[in-house]
């Protein structure tokens, strides 16, 4: 309970001092505003995490930043740009080729959600990851094309690629009282 408290007051804080600076950094766009809130989040949710399971968290989270960096441009939030998708993409496959590696065997100390199911399906586990790499692949090939429609269904491919090996391979949030 103490750690919560803690980390309800960091978050706190982190949020109340970035609004001063925001007007001074107006070169940075509206996701990197909001990821300066996330990361410190992120390095929050990673306490405690050491070695191969504090890489693959941060691997994944650092995934996840780019995949967000494409949604607001496939949701017409920001205008397109396929060279900011192919860039994100190709960090994204890079991540993905990493990441693989770091899942040593039986890494499953807290906090990491990494299911048992990843070392004992392995096979399958390595399929999943080099669907993402593809997908990712072809997502960047998109965006260097400029093809607004295939970005889109490139986005989506990959987003399918990621929500289903979290959806077999990873443990889900336990819920405390």
């Amino acid at each position: 309970m103490k750690d919560f408290k803690f980390g309800v007051l960091f978050l706190l804080v982190t949020y109340l001092f970035s609004f001063p600076f925001e007007n001074y950094v107006s070169a940075q766009s509206d996701v990197e505003k909001k990821n300066r809130v996330l990361m410190s989040h992120v390095q929050l949710s990673h306490a405690g995490a050491k070695g191969d399971v504090k890489k693959r968290m941060e691997n994944m989270k650092a995934i996840g930043a780019e995949m967000k960096r494409i949604g607001v441009i496939v949701r017409g939030r920001n205008p397109f740009d396929g060279s900011i998708v192919a860039a994100a993409s190709e960090r994204i496959a890079l991540n993905g080729r990493g990441a693989i590696r770091l899942f040593s065997k039986n890494s499953l100390e807290r906090p990491s959600r990494a299911s048992p199911k990843i070392w004992a399906e392995w096979e399958e586990f390595s399929r999943s990851m080099n669907a993402m790499v593809r997908a990712a692949t072809v997502l960047a090939e998109a965006g260097r094309a400029g093809n607004e429609e295939a970005v889109k269904s490139g986005y989506r491919a990959l987003g399918k690629t990621c929500s289903g090996c979290h959806r077999k391979f990873r443990e889900r949030k336990k819920r405390y009282p």
